[in-house]
């Protein structure tokens, strides 16, 4: 068992559109492009087994003090699922030690399935960096069957928006969806990365922007990002002043037929609160694997706001009501973990952490 570094893009997204589960743009190349395209430092490891790929993780190195560092995988490793427990292990061993001879002190995980790793290895939970739930639909169904998942009310406000004359048009504009997402921002009390931030992401090929327009106004827009099986709604923002016209109804439907056209099979929401863990949480299972395990030959089954139990006081709360109307199924992942690599530097790492917050 070896590492190497992936150079060729085709090679590197091929060992991930091979697999039947959705793939993450998180891992995509073209994403990792957008990253160095921002000054990041990137690199794509493949864990080979008898000359074959049986691991994959993008990384992105972070400097800290000292001339320490971490890495971060988001929404990875990913591994071959026919491994067992043991050769899971062992792939967390041979990344781990290739990251140590990088003087890095952590890495920083995002994995679809956790092994039950050795005490040996020291695993700790933080705070998750990307949503550790989110709602998949499949969209290899014909349009009735996917509006006749919908809660009744979501299919009602696409109707409005449409009988409402809203126009959506496919652009790419950076400056009405800066405005548009200054304007949600605002209003819902969050903080946006920086414009040249978004302006990268837009670049990218893989990237499409969706404009809700009213008598040629900009009234909402959401931006999307596919990767082989899956397309993935990754924001969305709104004029509260023309919130009566339901033009984020509109443009999720239409996301869905964009979906369609880019021959993805999966929608993802990208984010919802997390379930309570409780018994009449239970009605919606839990999503470890491949989601198709759901639903009757692959179909999701409909998700509607009464039977999915989660916190109304989560800070998804709010999108997580409008994302359930649309009738995905959840998936969930472990969360946010760190593998210490480095023990004694990690321990300080944490502490001097916790005092700069303090001051």
């Amino acid at each position: 068992m070896q590492i190497t570094v992936i150079k060729n893009q085709n090679e590197w997204n091929s060992w991930f559109l091979q697999k039947p589960e959705p793939h993450s743009f998180a891992q995509s190349w073209a994403w990792g492009d957008i990253l160095i395209s921002e000054g990041k430092k990137v690199e794509r490891l493949a864990v080979i087994e008898n000359e074959l790929v049986i691991a994959q993780a993008q990384v992105v190195y972070s400097p800290i003090f000292f001339g320490w560092q971490y890495a971060f995988c988001p929404k990875g490793p990913v591994v071959d699922s026919l491994r067992s427990e043991d050769g899971k292990i062992q792939i967390y061993k041979i990344i781990k030690e290739y990251l140590k001879n990088k003087n890095c002190i952590f890495f920083r995980i995002e994995p679809g399935v956790l092994p039950v790793m050795p005490r040996s290895f020291f695993f700790k939970k933080t705070i998750d960096i990307n949503p550790s739930t989110t709602l998949l639909l499949n969209l290899n169904q014909t349009a009735a069957q996917l509006r006749g998942n919908m809660h009744p009310k979501t299919r009602y406000n696409i109707a409005l928006a449409e009988k409402k004359n809203v126009k959506i048009i496919q652009e790419k504009n950076l400056e009405v969806f800066w405005m548009l997402m200054n304007k949600t921002g605002n209003r819902d009390k969050f903080s946006l990365h920086h414009k040249k931030h978004y302006e990268k992401i837009l670049a990218a090929e893989s990237v499409f922007q969706l404009t809700a327009y009213y008598n040629s106004v900009p009234v909402a827009c959401a931006v999307f990002i596919g990767f082989g099986n899956t397309f993935t709604y990754l924001y969305g923002a709104s004029d509260y002043e023309y919130r009566n016209l339901m033009a984020p109804y509109l443009l999720q439907w239409e996301g869905m037929e964009l979906g369609n056209d880019f021959g993805s099979k999966w929608y993802d929401f990208f984010g919802v609160a997390p379930r309570l863990q409780s018994e009449s949480s239970a009605v919606i299972p839990a999503a470890s694997g491949n989601p198709d395990n759901l639903g009757q030959h692959g179909i999701p089954n409909q998700v509607g706001n009464d039977s999915y139990n989660y916190s109304f006081k989560h800070q998804y709360a709010g999108v997580t009501r409008f994302k359930l109307g649309f009738g995905g199924v959840p998936y969930e992942a472990p969360g946010t973990f760190d593998l210490v690599v480095d023990k004694k530097k990690y321990k300080i790492y944490t502490l001097l952490r916790w005092l700069r917050r303090l001051f």
